[in-house]
């Protein structure tokens, strides 16, 4: 079984009053995802830099951490990355 590993930025928007996720921007390696996230998380109000860890066959996650977080992250993503 081979791991396949992703990297994304999660930014988050206000939407009637709360904490929204936008679309999600993937990213090629993970210096390139902490480097845009850095960029990204001067206009946005939140978002959290990502990588998750895979099994390519199955698609099961085996890992999932959080390299950076910029601004306002919603309660409740907090909550699901913990519980993973």
């Amino acid at each position: 079984m081979a791991t396949v590993d992703t990297f994304f930025i999660q930014p988050f928007r206000t939407h009637r009053k709360r904490l929204v996720p936008g679309q999600r921007v993937l990213a090629k390696t993970k210096h390139h995802a902490l480097r845009d996230g850095e960029r990204l998380g001067r206009t946005a109000e939140g978002l959290a830099v990502i990588h998750v860890s895979a099994d390519d066959e199955t698609g099961e996650v085996s890992a999932l951490d959080v390299l950076a977080r910029h601004g306002l992250i919603p309660q409740e993503f907090e909550e699901q990355i913990r519980a993973l």
